[in-house]
């Protein structure tokens, strides 16, 4: 790399990254750019930046590592930031294309596929967000075809294939028939390479959540602990990699938070234990301080679990000022109606019942319609299903007349061959007999020669008169 070009790369570096709002020790990291000599030492610096970075400002400096990793052709950082910035990039569709094209650089063609499927199957989370029912329905039918019809693929194509169809089903219901995908994906999952960690991360947290949501305690728990065992690897691995700044404490909050959520199927020394974990990510991390202490839910999932009911009731008052999704402001009404019920709150349980009833109305409502469009999935994929194994049999029937006419042309050949064969033999056997009654005549001429030639004298002898 020339110097002028290098450079050329700082100066960018230096422009674009002062316009992050970054914290003290990003902002110093960010100073060291100017004195990088090379590309390599400033990815090192960038690496250090990106770490130390907000959440929110992360995702400046993941573009330019990946505009350097490219550039310099640096594989691992390559396997590393194109599955981080998808998921910062999950509602971009047009970044996710990008992402895509970079990873057409990657050279391993296992790691390649890999990157690509995770990517895939995030750009269909996208699209399945912004799409209408009936375009989500024709979506649906023409990814469940291609992983009905795919007969001869790879892992990663099973993979993608089948989490397309997991993706929209979700959509439209997460009970029995999204459980069956869901336990088919896992199987495939569990067979990926262990470097393929960010789509096995992408399925124990889709598979935590949705047995969370139906009440499959032991299941989610069980998937959680496997998710972060997964962090702890990774942890690990950048920490021998001197990343010093690489931080997972989001990661583990947030898996934390989901177990809590759980606690009917923990114990309550657990319950404590896991808390403890999350007051402690939030008193080092600004990203999960106003999670913890103002959204607050952790709190209230072990306030709940000791049976606190009358500190409870203000926390769940709380944390449902800043809920949106559905399914936890479901399960916070039901903690609040249990908790006012319980200290004789009889204002508070009474708004409560009135805001759970609404809801459990709506999810009635919203449970009648998932079954209703469940059948109507499954009653597609199942024709779907028939008109591929129709297609199967007709190509199989085909091909079994195909083969019987081939084996009677064969036969038929066989036969003229036969034919051939036996005249072949016929006019050899002929030409025998002729060569052996030409060499009976040759003899018999040779004799009649001779003695036609004869002098009368016995054979060895001479005429002494001569």
């Amino acid at each position: 790399m020339s110097r002028r070009l290098l450079f050329a790369i700082v100066a960018v570096f230096l422009v674009s990254v002062d316009a992050l709002a970054g914290g003290t020790v990003a902002d110093g990291l960010r100073a060291g750019l100017s004195k990088a000599t090379n590309a390599s030492d400033s990815l090192k610096i960038l690496f250090d930046v990106y770490d130390s970075s907000p959440q929110k400002d992360k995702d400046a400096v993941g573009w330019q590592i990946l505009d350097v990793a490219s550039r310099i052709n640096e594989q691992d950082v390559l396997l590393e930031f194109l599955p981080q910035m998808t998921m910062l990039n999950l509602k971009n569709d047009e970044k996710m294309r990008d992402l895509l094209v970079l990873a057409e650089k990657i050279e391993d063609s296992q790691q390649r596929k890999g990157v690509k499927t995770f990517i895939n199957i995030n750009r269909a989370v996208n699209e399945a967000s912004f799409l209408t029912e009936s375009e989500r329905q024709h979506a649906l039918l023409k990814y469940a075809k291609t992983n009905i019809s795919a007969k001869d693929a790879d892992l990663y194509d099973e993979i993608l294939n089948l989490g397309r169809v997991l993706v929209f089903i979700g959509v439209e219901s997460k009970s029995n028939m999204y459980l069956e995908y869901l336990a088919r994906f896992e199987n495939l999952v569990e067979q990926l390479p262990e470097d393929s960690y960010y789509i096995r991360n992408l399925y124990y947290t889709t598979a935590a959540n949705a047995h969370t949501f139906n009440g499959n305690y032991e299941k989610a728990l069980e998937i959680e602990r496997k998710l972060i065992n997964v962090i702890k690897g990774l942890e690990d691995k950048y920490r021998k990699k001197g990343r010093k700044y690489r931080n997972y404490d989001r990661y583990y909050y947030l898996s934390y938070r989901r177990m809590l959520r759980n606690y009917r199927g923990l114990t309550f020394d657990d319950v404590e234990d896991l808390y403890s974990k999350c007051a402690m990510f939030a008193d080092r991390n600004e990203d999960i301080h106003e999670d913890f202490y103002v959204m607050g839910r952790p709190t209230v999932y072990r306030l709940m679990a000791g049976k606190e009911y009358k500190e409870a009731v203000p926390k769940i008052k709380s944390a449902l000022t800043y809920v949106d999704d559905r399914n936890i402001r479901r399960d916070l009404l039901r903690m609040l109606v249990l908790a006012s019920d319980s200290v004789g709150d009889n204002e508070t349980l009474l708004k409560a019942l009135k805001d759970y009833n609404a809801v459990l109305q709506e999810s009635l409502l919203r449970r009648s319609e998932e079954s209703y469009r469940e059948m109507q999935i499954r009653y597609d994929v199942n024709k779907l299903k028939s008109e591929n194994n129709r297609l199967e049999l007709e190509k199989k029937d085909t091909e079994v007349v195909t083969g019987q006419k081939l084996v009677s042309i064969i036969l038929a050949a066989l036969l003229v061959l036969a034919l051939i064969v036996m005249l072949l033999y016929r006019s050899h056997f002929s030409l025998k007999q002729k060569n052996r009654d030409l060499r009976k005549e040759n003899e018999r001429l040779h004799t009649y020669i001779k003695e036609l030639l004869d002098d009368g004298l016995p054979s060895g002898t001479k005429d002494l008169r001569k």
